[in-house]
């Protein structure tokens, strides 16, 4: 694993000074430790859909319903590279923007354009997720490795000389598994993730943007380099057979650990937070990324039928629903309530109880549109999904959108 970690950091770094510009983690976004491509395309209206390897980051109870009911199957999938990558609209602009004035001598041009960089961030994701999922004892389970890459920049409106900068790198490891009832209408789901995290969350001097060995240098002196533990747990219930009613309930980062004083970015108050707490160098001990915090979701969920080869699954979700025990916050304070909410439809052929080979979704995300598409073709399996979230750093939305796309191959 250490290998793997200088491997993360390297590509952090390589990354960043290719880029020759950086920034961003603003307040208002809910932090992701891992988009995967499917469900966003539904809205990530998923806790009560969950019926393949996505349920690892969305209802662990789902690892039940990625098999066929009947099948006697010891290996059911083996699904690698399995890569992800993803960027954002406005990301060509904004290298544009920087780089247009890197030669100049001064910064001033740069910050001359400060408000309409702002309005053009940087994002940018890879994501790499081979694994196998199984049957052990007679339940269904799951094995794999991951590493997860995000960047995300954008100029300080409030201070044009800087620009803010969060760059995070997890590589982890993953074990889970689902139990069900006989007649599969019931399923308990349990997962465990090793992760080590690689975490660069500050503002950097335009002027560094100009010079690739400062930047570096910057980057690796500054970055928190720390591990942790995380437990994911799910359930989901199947009412009855007539279009398949189903209520799902995850908590994702359940909590192993709580931290003392964590500046929650939405009620901008210092609390103790619970979730996945992570332990070791922290070059920035006040940067979000030293907690995932616990994360419960409720979802619920019809798959009407249209004809023997055409259905949809119509969900309804809501996530981030804060859980307070005494002085003690599992989850977040003070996220709105229209980001909390997520809903979509996605059209698919074939058995609802089996995966499809051809699906369309589109849905509603913390208030924004999405849409997604999957197609099987052989063994090879391809995915998008468009998205967008909330960066603004104030009361008025702003939206970025964002795009996935996922390849695989299925075995």
């Amino acid at each position: 694993m250490t290998r793997m970690k200088k491997q993360a950091l390297n590509l952090i770094l390589s990354l960043m000074s290719g880029l020759s510009m950086t920034g961003l983690a603003v307040a208002q976004e809910i932090p992701e430790s891992f988009t995967p491509v499917r469900p966003q395309g539904m809205g990530g209206a998923f806790t009560a859909v969950a019926n393949d390897e996505n349920a690892v980051w969305t209802n662990p109870a789902g690892l039940a319903r990625g098999r066929k009911p009947r099948s006697r199957a010891s290996v059911d999938l083996i699904k690698a590279p399995n890569i992800i990558i993803g960027a954002n609209s406005a990301s060509r602009d904004f290298i544009q923007g920087v780089n247009r004035n890197s030669g100049a001598s001064d910064l001033s041009q740069v910050a001359d354009q400060a408000d309409e960089l702002s309005d053009k961030p940087f994002w940018a994701t890879t994501a790499i997720f081979p694994l196998i999922m199984f049957d052990a004892g007679g339940s269904p389970s799951i094995a794999g490795v991951y590493s997860n890459t995000t960047i995300q920049s954008v100029v300080d409106n409030d201070n044009p000389d800087l620009a803010k900068t969060s760059a995070i790198s997890d590589l982890g490891a993953v074990y889970g598994m689902a139990f069900t009832d006989k007649t599969h209408s019931f399923s308990f789901g349990l997962i465990g993730r090793y992760v080590a995290r690689y975490a660069y969350e500050d503002k950097i001097p335009l002027s560094d943007l100009k010079n690739g060995k400062q930047l570096q240098t910057r980057i690796k002196d500054g970055s928190n380099r720390s591990t942790g533990v995380a437990v994911d747990t799910g359930m989901m219930w199947t009412v009855a057979d007539f279009w398949f009613p189903t209520v799902g309930l995850s908590i994702l980062n359940a909590p192993t650990g709580c931290k003392e004083d964590y500046l929650n970015p939405f009620s901008k108050k210092r609390e103790k937070v619970c979730g996945t707490v992570f332990k070791g160098s922290f070059e920035n001990p006040e940067a979000i990324s030293t907690v995932d915090p616990t994360d419960v979701r409720l979802g619920l969920s019809i798959t009407p039928r249209f004809s023997s080869k055409l259905a949809a699954r119509i969900a309804l979700d809501l996530h981030h629903l804060p859980v307070t025990i005494g002085d003690a916050h599992y989850g977040l304070d003070g996220i709105e309530p229209i980001k909390q909410l997520h809903a979509g439809i996605e059209l698919f052929v074939g058995n609802p109880l089996e995966r499809s080979p051809f699906t369309i979704a589109m849905g509603v995300s913390q208030g924004y549109f999405t849409f997604g598409t999957t197609v099987q073709i052989g063994l090879v399996s391809l995915e998008f999904s468009t998205y967008g979230r909330d960066i603004s750093s104030t009361s008025s939305p702003k939206e970025d959108r964002r795009m996935l796309f996922g390849v695989s191959m299925d075995f």
